[in-house]
C-alpha cells in the first residue's frame, strides 16, 4: 500500500518546492501515553482533512491551533480500529515535539461516526507574524493490532454444488508473503457468488476499482474491490479482487456464515480472476498486516488446511 500525503497551507507568503521523501518511522509503537489536551477546549480547528476513504469511513486529521501552539489529532470513522504510521515534513516556521509516530486510532461506535480523538503531537509556531507548513504523510492498515484468533473452522466461500481449486495457498511464491502469508487464492471466475466464510459485521468495502495488473501501484486498497468483515475475536476477514459494483453488503451489517455477500472478480493485485481470503489484522507498525493460517470445514467431519492445487467442492 503507498503512502499517502496531505498538504495544508496556513497564512500567506511563499511555499517550499518539493516534499521531502518519506522515512518510515521506528518499528515499535510509542508508548500509550498520549499528551494531557482536553480536546474539548484545545484551541480552534484551522485545518480538516480526509484520507483513507472507503465505504464505511475515513481517517480524518485535525490541525488545530491555541496560542502559539499546534495541535495534531487523529480521528477513525471506521466501526473496527486502525493502525496509522504517520510523519510530518516539510516543516516551515514550526518546531514539533515529535514528527513521526504510530497510533492505533479505537473504532468510532458506528459507520462513518467519529471514534475518539487521539492526539498525535504538538507544534510550536516559531514566530506567530509569518506562515507556517507541514506535509502530512500516513499509512494506514486495518484491525486492532492486539487481536489474535479464536480456533474456528472457516467455510468454504462459495456456494454448494460449486468446485474450485486453491490457485495460491500459504506462503505462495506469486504473492503470499508477509502481509499476505497465508491468504488462499481461490480459482472462480468472475462473477463467481461470494459467500461468507465466518459470521461478523461489516466494517469496509470497496467497488469502485477497476482492472487489473501486477506492478506496485495494484497493491493499493483503492485498485481492488473488497469486502472487509469484523469476527467476534475482533480479527478480520478479508475478501479481495471483487467484481466492480459487486458488493452485495453494506458497512454495519451483520453478515452470517455462508451469507452471499459479493461478487468475485479481477481488480487489483492480480494476474487472473480469482478470489482472494484472509484472515488478518493490522501489524503494529501500520505499515503491514498480520496474517493467520486458517482451516476450512472441507466436508462434513473434516476441518484441514488449504493445499495449493487441490480443489474443494462447496457443501454447506
Amino acid at each position: 500500500m503507498r503512502w499517502l500525503a496531505l498538504v495544508v497551507l496556513v497564512g500567506c507568503g511563499p511555499q517550499p518546492g518539493t516534499p521531502a521523501a518519506w522515512t518510515p518511522p521506528p518499528a515499535a509503537p510509542p508508548p500509550d501515553v498520549a499528551p494531557a489536551i482536553d480536546l474539548r477546549t484545545a484551541g480552534v480547528v484551522v485545518d480538516r482533512t480526509n484520507d483513507f476513504v472507503f465505504t464505511g469511513g475515513r481517517v480524518e486529521i485535525e490541525m488545530r491551533r491555541d496560542g502559539n501552539r499546534i495541535i495534531e489529532v487523529a480521528y477513525n470513522h471506521y466501526a473496527a480500529p486502525v493502525v496509522m504510521a504517520w510523519q510530518l515534513a516539510d516543516l516551515v516556521n514550526l518546531d514539533p515535539t515529535d514528527n513521526t509516530g504510530i497510533a492505533v486510532l479505537p473504532a468510532a461506535p458506528k459507520p462513518n461516526a467519529a471514534g475518539a480523538g487521539v492526539v498525535l503531537t504538538t507544534l510550536s509556531v516559531i514566530d506567530p507574524t509569518q506562515a507556517y507548513h507541514r506535509m502530512f504523510q500516513l499509512h494506514v492498515r486495518f484491525g486492532d493490532p492486539q487481536a489474535r484468533p479464536a480456533e474456528y473452522a472457516y467455510r468454504l466461500p462459495y456456494a454448494a454444488g460449486k468446485t474450485f481449486a486453491v490457485l495460491q495457498g500459504f506462503h505462495g511464491a506469486f504473492s503470499h508473503r508477509g502481509s499476505n502469508e497465508f491468504a488462499v487464492d481461490f480459482d472462480c471466475p468472475v462473477a463467481t457468488r461470494v459467500h461468507a466464510a465466518r459470521p461478523g459485521i461489516v466494517v469496509a468495502s470497496n467497488a469502485a476499482a477497476q482492472g487489473a495488473g501486477t506492478t506496485p501501484d495494484y497493491l493499493e486498497y483503492a485498485r481492488t474491490n473488497f469486502v472487509l468483515v469484523l469476527h467476534d475475536d475482533g480479527t478480520i476477514g478479508e475478501y479481495m479482487h471483487l467484481a466492480p459494483s459487486g458488493i452485495e453488503v453494506s458497512p454495519g451489517d451483520h453478515v452470517a456464515r455462508g451469507q452471499e455477500i459479493a461478487l468475485s472478480g479481477n481488480t487489483g493485485f492480480s494476474s487472473t480472476p480469482h478470489l482472494h481470503f484472509q484472515v488478518m489484522t493490522a501489524a503494529d507498525d501500520g505499515i503491514a498486516a498480520q496474517s493467520f493460517p486458517i482451516r476450512f470445514a472441507v466436508a462434513p467431519h473434516r476441518v484441514e488446511e488449504p493445499v495449493q492445487g487441490r480443489a474443494y467442492p462447496g457443501w454447506e
